[in-house]
């Protein structure tokens, strides 16, 4: 697992022309992981922030998407987040984890969410993040895996706290927390991609 992220060296990577034009991807996804240590993430956020308004002087118009966050503003704009907080202290825990799992699914809530976002403006990145939050009713590599046929001619970054495991010994999987494992393997570190020798100016 990362550190504190070295948000310089991520800005150097997102504003690139390269990157944006998602230049070597070829045919493949244009998903990238950044994984940090969980211990580290409210300067994270901040970095995360700090991250998109300077994307935005460089003339880069990033899309920061927070999951807890879309959770919230739905349950908001259908009136049921009071419902909510009362039905979890009515019912067993295993009954309410099952209600949000049937609720924020892939065509529920999760796709015709980001296409909303997408379509708002000519966004160029999208950036993710507060994944931890809202598990274990949504998990990092599902909502990945759903966003695949929606995202496809600009890059994502995906803030994750813990570990992606990209080593065939290993497997091939996102670990939240260094506890919670899931399947993933269309994703790049975001750090590899960098290493490929893709320009940053």
């Amino acid at each position: 697992m990362k550190g504190n992220p070295n948000f310089e060296y991520l800005f150097s990577i997102m504003k690139s022309k390269d990157f944006l034009s998602m230049e070597g991807l070829g045919n493949e996804v244009p998903f990238f992981v950044h994984a940090y240590e969980p211990v580290v993430q409210g300067k994270v956020y901040e970095g995360i922030h700090n991250l998109k308004k300077r994307l935005e002087t460089e003339g880069v118009e990033p899309l920061l998407i927070g999951l807890y966050d879309m959770v919230i503003e739905h349950m908001q704009e259908n009136k049921e987040l009071e419902d909510t907080f009362d039905y979890e202290k009515s019912v067993p825990k295993t009954e309410f984890f099952k209600e949000l799992v049937n609720t924020y699914n892939a065509d529920g809530v999760v796709k015709p969410y980001f296409k909303k976002k997408i379509n708002e403006q000519n966004y160029n990145l999208v950036i993710l993040y507060q994944v931890g939050e809202v598990f274990p009713f949504l998990r990092t590599h599902n909502v990945l895996n759903w966003l695949q046929s929606i995202i496809k001619d600009i890059p994502l970054v995906v803030f994750f706290p813990g570990e992606y495991i990209t080593a065939p010994d290993k497997g091939f999987k996102l670990n939240l927390f260094g506890k919670f494992s899931g399947p993933y393997y269309r994703a790049f570190r975001l750090e590899d991609y960098a290493l490929r020798g893709v320009s940053h100016d």
